[in-house]
């Protein structure tokens, strides 16, 4: 099982790009899933943050001048945004409109930091903040929904809150859980064989996200065509867009780690918390394309910090 498991580690992001299409093509297995998805939330979450030092993390936190930085990008990236979010959404289509005040309502993914470190980014920035708008989002989310959404969502504000809220206590808490029974040193000496495991946690989570999707797909082609480049651009032209203006103002690394957390934002919270709806779970489903092919697209581009890079090749480093 051990060299299963590192096999599929080295080639995690293809196991996961591969999964996506799968679960298109497996509605059954998706419907089956699909009460379980804030269960797999809690999971995700906690395969990516048992990889770091949390109470590190929160003494960190207690640095003004490092608190203030993370206030601020977390500002920017998830208020400020969604404020030009509504602006742009003002000239699209509805469902986009409220797909762009979605995806600015999320945090960055848990695995932000993983992505950094194959491209040579700076990880530690990513962490920090990552988790920093995490822990936020239950407050931040329901109240910028409140403020750009034109109708309202299905639940009350507390209602959304209390449910992000237990889904990243659930993944905090597991986090600790898995960190305090396997220790960090051997997570780390382990690095490739939990890469499978978090691959394979992953494709599992894949599935209830693209429940009733596919019947959305064949009856309205051109529409998921349009979510599917809109995803595309907000994920993978936002990060491409800030790593190379960036660059020569900040640094690649930094700019790098602001660019990867910009534009993969963990939606999927919203599909579990709220009731479904056909045009978020259309959005979250197709989101994951350009999320998972980030690190190979960057890395094909040649965006990486060569100094400290990580091979992206199937026998190269590690996957988160």
């Amino acid at each position: 099982m051990g060299r299963v498991l590192d096999w599929i580690g080295a080639r995690a992001r293809w196991v996961m790009a591969l999964g996506c299409v799968a679960a298109l093509l497996l509605p059954g297995l998706a419907s089956f899933l699909r009460p379980a998805l804030p269960f797999l939330v809690c999971v995700v979450l906690a395969m990516a943050m048992a990889r770091i030092d949390l109470a590190q993390v929160a003494r960190d936190a207690l640095s003004r001048r490092r608190l203030f930085e993370w206030l601020f990008l977390v500002a920017l990236m998830m208020p400020a945004t969604g404020a030009i979010a509504w602006l742009i959404g003002q000239f699209l289509h509805p469902n986009d409109a409220f797909a762009l005040i979605l995806f600015a309502a999320a945090p960055p993914i848990a695995s932000s930091a993983g992505i950094c470190f194959l491209m040579g980014y700076d990880a530690r920035r990513a962490v920090e903040v990552t988790i920093f708008a995490t822990i936020l989002t239950p407050v931040i989310g329901p109240l910028m929904l409140d403020v750009f959404l034109d109708a309202p969502v299905a639940l009350s504000s507390l209602d959304l809150a209390l449910r992000l809220a237990g889904m990243i206590a659930g993944g905090i808490t597991l986090a600790l859980g898995i960190r305090a029974t396997l220790g960090g040193e051997r997570i780390g000496r382990l690095g490739r064989r939990f890469d499978g495991v978090a691959a394979c946690v992953m494709v599992t989570f894949v599935f209830p996200l693209f429940d009733g999707v596919g019947p959305l797909v064949v009856e309205e082609p051109l529409r998921a065509v349009r979510v599917l480049v809109l995803s595309f651009v907000i994920n993978l032209g936002l990060c491409i867009a800030i790593v190379m203006t960036g660059s020569r103002r900040i640094g690649r690394p930094a700019a790098g780690a602001l660019g990867v957390m910009w534009g993969n934002r963990t939606v999927a919270l919203y599909l579990a918390a709220l009731p479904f709806d056909p045009t978020l779970a259309l959005f979250v489903a197709l989101y994951q394309f350009p999320m998972y092919l980030t690190p190979l697209i960057l890395h094909a581009l040649k965006l990486g910090h060569t100094d400290n890079m990580v091979d992206l090749r199937p026998q190269g480093g590690n996957v988160p």
